[in-house]
């Protein structure tokens, strides 16, 4: 397989799968566009699977190296933005994007996630929780339905397309956060939250986890420093209750 030829590292992420010619018909499509790095969380019919290696032909090299997880926090972990592919709309305050902006939109970030969900529901909306910005492919509002191996073609070809032409590069100077770095961070916010009694009724607290992770995440370009900044404030706030 020939070198990665994008200035920066794309991660194409499918989120319980279940069928496994649409995951190797999905690594095709990265490989007819330059993107290697394949992750799979928690695959219905487990790992590996025949049905995508038998799929994936030319791209057999993308499967055999994907990387399975349990959760989506794992698979974002080391990724410094990540977008969630979503159609359907979300009643949360979360950007939005079309996918034709998308190469433009990366110009800061060496590291970036597509996440794609479920063949019969895609994502749900603690998962786009998880995302910094959500990235809608524009079709027929009354279709707007894709095969997620379509979808992940359409989002690969654009990427690709905006890249080639130059149309991104790489200005941030300070190194970013990643994915990991805000999860230790929700843990101790979320924490802290818990012992102050905040979460007053049970019924609502996953809610208004997801509430605040979707605040945070909207903050684009937070720094590794910025990050620890918030802990140490958190910290300071506390350390002498």
């Amino acid at each position: 397989m020939s070198a990665n030829p994008f200035p920066l590292n794309i991660s194409i992420i499918l989120v319980q799968p279940q069928m496994g010619e649409n995951i190797g018909a999905a690594a095709r499509a990265m490989k007819n566009f330059s993107i290697t790095d394949l992750r799979i969380v928690s695959p219905r019919d487990g790992w590996p699977n025949e049905k995508a290696k038998n799929m994936s032909v030319g791209a057999l090299e993308i499967i055999e190296k994907a990387k399975i997880y349990n959760s989506v926090s794992d698979s974002i972990e080391n990724l410094e933005y990540v977008y969630a592919a979503s159609a359907a709309p979300r009643d949360m305050n979360k950007n939005y994007i079309l996918s034709r902006d998308l190469a433009n939109d990366i110009i800061d970030y060496k590291h970036v996630g597509i996440m794609f969900g479920r063949e019969n529901s895609g994502l749900n909306n603690e998962e786009i929780s998880y995302a910094n910005k959500i990235v809608t492919i524009d079709t027929d509002v009354n279709f707007s339905s894709l095969n997620i191996a379509h979808a992940v073609a359409v989002i690969c070809y654009e990427l690709f397309q905006g890249i080639k032409q130059n149309r991104v590069g790489l200005s941030n100077i300070q190194e970013l956060a990643t994915h990991g770095d805000l999860e230790y961070f929700f843990g101790h916010l979320f924490n802290i939250l818990e012992q102050n009694s905040f979460f007053r009724t049970k019924d609502k607290k996953a809610y208004m986890k997801l509430k605040i992770r979707n605040l945070f995440n909207r903050i684009d370009r937070l720094s590794k420093q910025e990050v620890q900044t918030l802990r140490g404030i958190l910290t300071n706030l506390t350390k002498n209750k």
